[in-house]
């Protein structure tokens, strides 16, 4: 009886969430990190870290929203391709299911969609001169990699803005 009242309170284990972490100590503004479908492709760069998890990409995606969430320094911005919402279920059973999923890791977040084909270009440029972390997952499904912009968690545009305007303007 006392098992059972247990077993009940707690979440499963996710023993890859301490990479996650670790891995995300180390970057900071204008790094990536990709969680990638099964058969996303892997360029060979020196600015690209590639781990391996076994995990569908809503469980990676609401981990690695966990962990920035305890981290503080960066803040996210998502994006997922265009094509994901176009990918029939005939040609990829488990999209839809996939798709709600994602959905429910995101929280609320606004997300911003762009295709597949310039993520990649974005995250390839990155890499040239910025850490990219490619966390390759299980889900088999096209078109399902999430890409995440990291900022910074306590500077934005607008700080920023302010600050160039007020150099500017004040003389020394």
């Amino acid at each position: 009886m006392l098992l059972a009242g247990c077993a009940g309170d707690s979440k499963p284990s996710k023993p890859w969430l301490g990479a996650i972490r670790s891995e995300l100590g180390y970057l900071g503004a204008r790094n990536w990190v990709v969680i990638g479908e099964a058969a996303l492709p892997i360029q060979s760069r020196p600015g690209l870290r590639v781990i391996q998890i076994d995990a569908e990409i809503p469980e990676v995606l609401d981990g690695l929203e966990q962990v920035i969430e305890e981290k503080h320094h960066v803040k996210p911005r998502v994006y997922l391709t265009t094509e994901i919402d176009k990918v029939p279920y005939d040609y990829a059973p488990g999209i839809k299911e996939h798709r709600t999923d994602l959905q429910e890791a995101l929280h609320g977040r606004e997300t911003v969609r762009l295709d597949n084909d310039i993520l990649m270009k974005l995250v390839n440029d990155t890499s040239k001169s910025y850490r990219v972390l490619v966390i390759k997952t299980r889900t088999a499904l096209p078109y399902s990699s999430v890409f995440v912009e990291l900022g910074s968690g306590y500077w934005d545009a607008d700080s920023e803005g302010a600050l160039r305007k007020n150099m500017e303007t004040k003389t020394p």
